[in-house]
């Protein structure tokens, strides 16, 4: 059976949208990638807070530590695109580092909370595969279902909690019996053509009703009387119900979008930047912009819809060759205004390096130094460090970024890097007054921290050219 990760992948290979699913019609085998997914991300919050693959770095973004999202109601909808989105491709690294299989494309399914059944839901309204605390898996074993409660930095340092406590906890409740509510609202958001009536409404009607139904006031709260944490903004983005809640908010933007396509939105909209860096402007066609589409379809009705698709697609550009010591530029020029040698893609090294050019000189070792005739210019790299995130944090592919991930760039990208020693100097004493060097060969040495010789390969790049510019 396809699954919504590899169906997605599929898409992606044909440059079709991808697809997001009502969470109620995932089939077990989605619904255990999105478990694993979620735990992915756990555990790499684990190993390292800050590593932006980990829930804890992307939690923290709406309330405590760092309440961005409540700067400017008038950005509600945009905000949370973005933040969404971002949580997605997060979800989906993750469980590539997991399965290591970089052949997926999960997305976040939406839970629409205008409909509850008796086969789906849990009585208290919500779906029964967030409800449940625990599931069955695969080897049999009861395990925590990690849709069920996550840890939480706010319960952690803000409120001094810890052990169980510092799980996300839910008192829906009040969700069952607001429902109809819900759904009638929805229906009367779409009737309304103003962009900003629209998100206004919203906001403050169904979307902020789900917060408060979901995270309730529990007698059995860690501290009395205290609110689940979806009820309150510095929580409530811990709680993993969350995320699947704001693709559903993002959904009805969707279809309201489709209703009222020639809408106005506001230029302050449009132009304010919001979460992740995006601006408003490049959010407002998701499908286009960022890539993805909503269906109410089942997995195997979009799997036979999304067809077949021949042959592959070309990876990300490799950057893994090993340069050799000795370049061999061959015909240079005289008359040039400056002289540069430039490496192409070249990798972000861990430690710090210097690099330094000799012309002619085979034999140059660290001690020939910069006052010898052969010596043509320098380059230092100011070195990264050891990696500060999980496992696979810094591996360079992560680096790559394409039509369907707007995300941020990564650290360590390299792909579009241009390192240049200025050689001017050094160039025009080889020349002397010949017009002409019919061959020219550069050596490199590569010296760290320490000033010892580094084998040439501990550098590595794409290309290494000369490029001259004459004079005007």
């Amino acid at each position: 059976m396809t699954t919504i990760a590899k169906l997605n992948y599929r898409r992606k290979q044909a440059g079709l949208p991808l697809m997001r699913f009502d969470l109620v019609k995932l089939n077990p085998e989605d619904v255990q990638d999105l478990r694993d997914a979620y735990a992915a991300m756990y555990e790499i919050s684990e190993i390292a807070i800050g590593d932006r693959r980990g829930y804890m770095a992307l939690a923290r973004g709406h309330g405590y530590d760092q309440d961005l999202c409540h700067d400017d109601d008038r950005v509600f909808l945009t905000w949370h695109r973005s933040y969404v989105y971002s949580f997605e491709k997060a979800l989906n690294t993750a469980l590539q580092w997991k399965r290591d299989d970089d052949e997926l494309e999960l997305t976040l399914p939406f839970w629409d909370w205008t409909q509850a059944r008796n086969d789906t839901h849990a009585p208290n309204g919500l779906p029964k595969i967030l409800d449940e605390a625990d599931y069955v898996n695969a080897a049999g074993e009861t395990v925590p279902n990690p849709l069920f409660a996550a840890p939480s930095l706010y319960r952690a340092l803000s409120q001094g909690l810890t052990g169980p406590d510092v799980f996300t906890q839910r008192f829906p409740d009040r969700l069952r019996n607001d429902i109809p509510m819900l759904k009638d609202e929805v229906d009367r958001y779409m009737d309304n053509p103003n962009f900003m009536v629209f998100q206004q409404d919203f906001n403050f009607g169904a979307h902020g009703a789900i917060h408060v139904d979901v995270g309730g006031r529990g007698a059995a709260s860690p501290l009395p009387g205290q609110a689940g944490d979806m009820s309150r903004v510095l929580s409530a983005a811990y709680d993993p119900l969350f995320w699947l809640h704001h693709s559903m908010v993002d959904k009805v933007w969707a279809d309201w979008q489709e209703l009222h396509p020639n809408a106005n939105v506001p230029d302050h909209v449009l132009d304010t930047v919001v979460f992740d860096g995006r601006i408003g402007g490049d959010l407002i066609n998701h499908e286009a912009e960022l890539r993805y589409i909503y269906t109410n379809d089942s997995v195997e009705a979009a799997d036979a819809a999304t067809g077949t698709v021949d042959g592959g697609v070309t990876g990300p550009l490799s950057a893994a060759a090993t340069p050799c010591k000795e370049i061999r530029l061959g015909l240079v020029e005289a008359g040039f205004a400056r002289a540069q040698i430039e490496f192409l893609q070249l990798r972000p090294p861990k430690d710090s390096y210097e690099i330094r050019a000799y012309i002619e000189n085979p034999h140059c070792t660290e001690e020939t130094g910069y006052e010898d005739d052969s010596f043509a210019g320098r380059l230092f790299l100011f070195g990264h460090g050891q990696c500060h995130g999980a496992p696979g944090h810094c591996n360079p592919a992560l680096a790559a970024r394409d039509a369907y991930d707007r995300r941020a760039k990564h650290p360590l990208r390299y792909r579009h890097t241009r390192y240049t020693i200025d050689c001017t100097r050094g160039l025009r004493r080889y020349i002397g007054r010949k017009h002409t060097v019919p061959e020219l060969n550069l050596y490199l040495l590569v010296l760290d921290e320490s000033g010892q010789v580094m084998p040439p390969e501990t550098v590595r790049y794409a290309g290494c050219a000369l490029r001259t510019y004459a004079k005007t």
